[in-house]
């Protein structure tokens, strides 16, 4: 935060990339993907996407995105296709 109060936001987010373990991370295929699709409907912005691959979703019965993601490649489609109903605009 200190970083991004002095305007030097480029340095956090390296950061926050090297620094950053996400909870359940475990699988490259999985992170990378979901990760990605997260990223995306967070316009880039670092802290609301691990805060969403983190937090407990309603959809996912009680598992965060980054649970299910990779549990199977079907638990990945799942969330791939979650992230893509939320920017459609389906209220969660």
């Amino acid at each position: 935060m200190t970083l991004i109060e002095a305007g030097r936001s480029s340095e956090a987010d390296v950061l926050l990339c090297e620094g950053v373990h996400l909870v359940g991370a475990t699988g490259e295929r999985s992170s990378r993907a979901a990760l990605e699709a997260a990223t995306r409907l967070f316009a880039g912005d670092l802290l609301s996407t691990i805060f969403f691959m983190n937090k407990v979703h309603p959809w996912l019965h009680g598992q965060t995105p980054i649970e299910r993601a990779e549990q199977s490649d079907e638990g990945l489609e799942f969330v791939i296709d979650m992230i893509g109903a939320i920017e459609a605009g389906v209220h969660i």
